[in-house]
């Protein structure tokens, strides 16, 4: 358990150095260019990870695809870049909704495919990056002013800069409130396959369905559900509403005697990251200029990497040394208190 918690946390900690990065070079050199970049960065990643036949090559793979991973920040800022204050938490939502697409075929392609070889659903991977590489190469257009924001200095890549947006307000609050969040949902994340392995025998194609019915729900969050809350509530609220539901779905996972009730535990899951994550990128971007977009997002999505990078070797710490229920209680108890501090600081 410890040594995959290190092998998620290494993906985790080059994406941390990188996102900033990344979404700052796309304010200044274009995001269509970075995203072609990192996509190919990604499908080489999930090569090696198919060819690798020892440990260092495993972990060599997840540094480069941690590297070219931070790509999230740029499609985030796109979407800031086409979108209205009004529809900027629909707008996150729609990459919510890509993701829980991915949840919905990617374990279930590769549990299928893991049957054949565990190669396999590494070199599918690769295929899909290359295909997503040629759909923005003929599909993507740019939002971004090359020529204006080459000479502009608010787009200029520097240690003051990174410094200025760390410590602005509330920016700063939601960048940390995003941390814990994402260190509690990684504590699970990073367990959860051993854990049902352990309580239910499951092998790596049944806790694929598992993930597949979690992407089912996220789509169904992401362009229904969320949605519908961003008319009746304020994203403070919408933010405050999801962490109690992260809290039940977490908390109650270690009960499920039976397998039938563990869809139970994760219909809530998916209901409190799908609520949580594009509210709070709203949040962020709500509060800073369209010119740095790509930085703060980065910022945000570092933050989220290092909660990755933390949870799953704590998670893989309490799993073996002090039982496989505690490391869920412990990612509870974490929500719990972060929802008290969000009220409390907030405003």
């Amino acid at each position: 358990p410890f040594q995959i918690g290190l092998l998620t946390a290494n993906y985790s900690f080059f994406q941390l150095i990188s996102a900033p990065i990344l979404g700052r070079l796309s304010d200044r050199y274009g995001r269509k260019k970075l995203l072609i970049i990192s996509q190919l960065g990604s499908a080489v990643g999930y090569l090696i990870l198919g060819l690798a036949g020892n440990l260092p090559l495993l972990f060599l793979s997840r540094i480069i695809d941690g590297i070219t991973g931070g790509n999230i920040s740029i499609a985030q800022a796109y979407i800031a870049d086409v979108t209205d204050k009004k529809n900027w938490v629909k707008g996150m939502g729609i990459i919510g909704a890509a993701f829980g697409l991915g949840f919905i075929f990617g374990p279930a392609i590769g549990g299928f495919l893991s049957k054949f070889s565990y190669s396999a659903p590494a070199y599918f991977a690769t295929a899909v990056s290359l295909l997503s590489v040629l759909a923005t190469v003929f599909f993507l257009k740019e939002t971004v002013d090359e020529k204006k924001a080459m000479i502009s200095p608010k787009t200029k890549l520097s240690f003051q800069e990174l410094k200025r947006v760390l410590t602005m307000k509330p920016i700063g609050l939601l960048i940390f409130i995003f941390f814990v969040f994402n260190t509690a949902f990684s504590i699970m994340q990073g367990n959860f396959a051993l854990w049902t392995q352990k309580t239910f025998n499951y092998d790596a194609s049944q806790n694929g369905w598992l993930f597949t019915y979690i992407g089912v729900l996220t789509v169904i969050v992401q362009l229904k559900v969320l949605p519908f809350f961003t008319k009746k509530f304020s994203e403070k609220t919408i933010l405050y509403i999801s962490l109690f539901f992260m809290f039940i779905g977490l908390s109650i996972i270690p009960f499920s005697s039976h397998p039938n009730f563990l869809y139970v535990a994760l219909f809530f899951l998916p209901l409190g990251n799908g609520l949580a994550n594009p509210t709070i990128q709203a949040l962020a971007s709500e509060n800073v200029p369209p010119e740095e977009y790509g930085e703060t997002l980065g910022f945000l999505q570092s933050a989220g990497s290092l909660g990755r990078i933390i949870g799953p070797i704590i998670g893989g710490i309490i799993f073996q040394s002090f039982g496989k229920d505690n490391a869920f209680y412990f990612a509870g108890f974490i929500i719990l208190a972060l929802l008290v501090y969000s009220r409390l600081r907030l405003k």
